[in-house]
């Protein structure tokens, strides 16, 4: 299950969890013209986060590759959770070493005389 946050660098708040794009538009928008007359503050920040609260955007692309895999792993028993467990975690590496090695074998099998 995706997870968004909208953060507001003025008031340096961050919003509560919102579960799909619509509800973090809604949330946005709530917040702006509450508190900044519908305004938008300078630097805002919106977008997806995983499971530890972190933005997939300020993440490298195998940290991002990892991070989404064992979201998708630790959703499968509880997909409204926050947190992750180990073996997610553990998996999540398994599968992009597995992937890795995979390619890995397919390119010297292709290289070879």
């Amino acid at each position: 299950m995706r997870r968004y946050l909208y953060r507001c660098p003025v008031c340096r708040t961050t919003s509560p969890i919102c579960r799909t794009p619509a509800e973090l538009k809604a949330e946005s928008a709530g917040h702006r013209a509450a508190l900044h007359g519908g305004h938008y503050p300078d630097d805002e920040i919106h977008g997806e986060v995983d499971r530890q609260g972190r933005w997939y955007a300020d993440l490298s692309l195998i940290a991002a590759l990892q991070a989404r895999l064992a979201d998708a792993y630790a959703d499968i028993p509880d997909p409204n959770g926050m947190g992750r467990r180990l073996w997610a975690e553990a998996l999540s590496w398994l599968t992009l070493t597995a992937i890795a090695l995979a390619a890995l074998r397919a390119t010297t099998t292709a290289l070879q005389p």
